[in-house]
């Protein structure tokens, strides 16, 4: 069976920046699909570009879609007569909005797509095994049993059309990511991973480490030249302590050129042992999901932390020279102007490396989203400002003067006096990367304004204000 995978990109350019880089997910369904006999293809809208018409040629076509990129996806799949399977983050969410474009969705793992390929190229109808999957039938929908597993095999990029073709953005596609585990045993009150996977499944310790050693040794020589970055994007990558130690005592034993980043809550400076081991397997960069400086707003986030211990893992994590990278969510209903002033003081009190800043955002699908709802504070539903831009209304200001409050942070964090000095006395490495992000997000900054001019701004004042 002839397979396309596709990843669109639908970012607006007067509002965003574009990446580069592509989701290991669709890559990872395109290697298992391929295992199987398949012949595929991914197309990412982050790396090159492709005609429509193209996926005339297949014989099933999936897209991934996130919330911000579905309405790209739903654009492409109004054009194709062939069969098409929604995945992904929102087609997780929201099944029955994909089924409006598409004939089949697949929720959480990806995993069953292999089943569906199969049974469809072999001409059967009858799909009602198959794990995840949700499809009409008789105008009816229908809601498959869910199946979770880790999926032990190393993503082939080689996969992704033009990944490795030597150009600027191959050069320029920094970081490279690596995924151990999805999942999360917390169930934070922002966050939306809980309700699309409802356990943790770590890979094996070997399948990553190959995983690494795979992708590095295929980048460009050209490459040294710039920041080497490997990211584990797994949400909170200790989770399960035990598989955590392991995956870092054999990164220890992996001789690269490459700094490693990992995501993690406060709680990993509780063990000593494991910071002790991602001292040896040379993590470069902790990136501390600390979400806020105010114990109301961690109350009110479920997060259930104290502001105390999270200055105690800072520091207990710093000693074991790691650099901290500070995780940010603005816009709780404890949130007040002026609150970003306690961000900045903390991370310069600290002496973070930087950090990255989102508002609250209600996904769709997510019980944060039906409450807001409820209570009459979604701004729109143009799903493709779901990615870092202020889509609800604030209890305790506006909209636009939250989404002021997030680049008056980044403006700070990020001023030429704080990139100089980490330039000059940073971590080996990193450098570039902090030079880059500080480019980043000034240039986030001033196209935010422009989504204010054009987007927030029209909306009604008494609907940008939550009442008291």
């Amino acid at each position: 069976m002839k397979i396309k995978i596709v990843e669109p990109c639908a970012l607006d350019l007067r509002y965003d920046i574009r990446s580069l880089t592509p989701s290991p997910g669709p890559v990872l369904i395109a290697t298992l699909l391929k295992q199987s006999g398949h012949e595929v293809e991914v197309l990412s809208e982050y790396v090159a570009g492709f005609d429509v018409e193209e996926l005339d040629a297949a014989d099933l076509v999936g897209i991934s879609i996130t919330t911000y990129n579905a309405k790209r996806g739903f654009e492409l799949a109004r054009h194709l007569n062939k069969p098409t399977v929604f995945g992904g983050f929102h087609a997780s969410l929201m099944p029955e909005e994909c089924l409006e474009y598409g004939d089949f969705v697949i929720r959480g793992d990806g995993h069953p797509i292999v089943a569906l390929a199969d049974l469809l190229s072999q001409g059967v109808t009858e799909l009602g095994e198959i794990s995840n999957l949700v499809y009409k039938k008789n105008g009816k929908v229908l809601y498959n049993r869910r199946e979770s597993k880790a999926i032990n095999i190393v993503p082939d990029f080689s996969l992704v059309r033009d990944y490795y073709k030597l150009n600027k953005n191959r050069l320029l596609r920094i970081p490279l990511l690596v995924n151990g585990s999805r999942g999360c045993h917390c169930n934070c009150a922002f966050c939306s991973i809980i309700e699309i996977y409802g356990d943790v499944k770590q890979k094996e310790i070997a399948v990553i480490i190959e995983d690494i050693k795979s992708q590095t040794s295929k980048q460009h020589f050209l490459s040294r030249f710039l920041t080497r970055v490997i990211w584990i994007t797994d949400d909170n990558f200790s989770s399960d302590p035990k598989w955590a130690k392991d995956l870092m005592a054999a990164l220890s034993e992996v001789k690269t050129a490459y700094e490693i980043v990992v995501q993690a809550r406060a709680d990993v400076a509780e063990d000593e042992e494991l910071l002790e081991l991602m001292k040896r397997a040379k993590i470069g960069i902790v990136y501390l999901g600390i979400e806020s400086v105010d114990q109301e707003s961690l109350d009110n986030f479920k997060k259930r932390t104290t502001t105390e211990q999270t200055a105690s893992a800072i520091a207990k994590i710093r000693n074991h020279g790691m650099d901290v990278h500070g995780l940010f969510v603005l816009g709780d209903d404890g949130f007040k102007k002026g609150d970003a002033d306690r961000i900045v003081s903390f991370v310069e009190k600290h002496k973070l490396s930087g950090a990255v800043i989102q508002p609250l955002t209600p996904f769709p699908g997510t019980r944060l989203f039906d409450r807001l709802k409820r209570e009459g504070r979604i701004l729109h539903e143009d799903w493709e400002d779901y990615n870092g831009k202020v889509v609800f209304v604030p209890k305790h200001l506006t909209a636009i003067e939250l989404q002021k409050e997030i680049y008056r942070c980044y403006r700070k964090i990020y001023s030429p006096s704080r990139v100089l000095k980490f330039l000059l006395w940073g971590r080996r490495g990193f450098k570039l990367q902090v030079l880059g992000e500080a480019i980043f997000r000034h240039v986030e900054g001033m196209k935010s304004r422009n989504y204010i001019r054009d987007k927030l701004s029209n909306i009604s004042l008494a609907k940008t204000t939550a009442a008291s």
